[in-house]
């Protein structure tokens, strides 16, 4: 699904000296960035002031997971050399958050076989490319990435397991993409989420809400509070100030 605006994915400034890899990346132009990445061979020259992303010998998607589940793993962040935005989102944001569909998918592959580590960096708010896609609605886009975070874990156990840490990431706010699918009331993007990590709706953001106060406080107890129930009857009930999901809920039934 591509919306019709397209979501910016930090509200960020282009940044002038990149406008080519940074247009390509918004129309899922998958040749494009790959020429402007320098992933075919031969290489192609660029026009004169284009940059390539600077990265050298990185392995893998750069996500772990630590024997305490508790424990909020470190994620890597865009550097201003990787930038095409003021607000320093990566290429593969832009990507992410600015369509689903087939092109979009493949420029999403095309950029992270170049610059895996793109996939767990977070922007000048924290965002990953999957808090952006989540947040632009991009359904399939964000079932493509934690694929490819599972795919550059070797699949398997191991893939899941850095699935599932790519899943737990955390924005500024201490937020997950799960936060996003939630705010969204998309039950497809809580599924694809939910599947890579059952618990992740234990998982609070740094205001102490949880997703199921969130959905709650929407008015969304009827779909997604309960799907969230359905994959997880441990999840945390945990919200602001003290409160909880059963608070929201008699203050939204009060104000119905």
């Amino acid at each position: 699904m591509k919306t019709t605006t397209q979501s910016e994915p930090n509200d960020g400034v282009q940044a002038p000296h990149r406008p080519e890899l940074l247009m390509a990346a918004r129309h899922g132009d998958r040749d494009r960035l790959k020429r402007l990445l320098g992933t075919v061979s031969p290489p192609v020259a660029l026009p004169v002031g284009e940059v390539v992303l600077h990265v050298e010998d990185v392995e893998t998607v750069g996500v772990g997971v630590d024997d305490d589940d508790d424990a909020e793993p470190t994620a890597a962040v865009v550097t201003s050399a990787e930038a095409v935005t003021v607000a320093l989102d990566s290429v593969l944001h832009v990507v992410a958050s600015s369509g689903d569909e087939p092109a979009f998918l493949e420029s999403a592959t095309a950029v992270h076989a170049r610059a895996s580590h793109l996939l767990d960096a977070g922007n000048g708010k924290g965002d990953t490319p999957l808090h952006c896609a989540a947040r632009a609605g991009m359904v399939r886009m964000v079932s493509h990435l934690l694929d490819l975070a599972r795919r550059g874990g070797g699949g398997g156990v191991a893939g899941d397991a850095v699935a599932r840490a790519f899943a737990r990431r955390r924005n500024s706010k201490g937020e997950t993409a799960l936060h996003e699918a939630v705010r969204l009331g998309s039950k497809a993007m809580v599924e694809a989420l939910m599947s890579a990590d059952p618990e992740l709706a234990r998982v609070v953001a740094a205001d102490g809400g949880s997703p199921l106060y969130l959905a709650v406080s929407l008015g969304r107890r009827d779909n997604i509070a309960r799907l969230l129930h359905e994959h997880d009857r441990g999840l945390s009930y945990a919200g602001p100030d003290g409160n909880n999901a059963l608070h929201a809920a008699v203050q939204k039934g009060k104000g119905n």
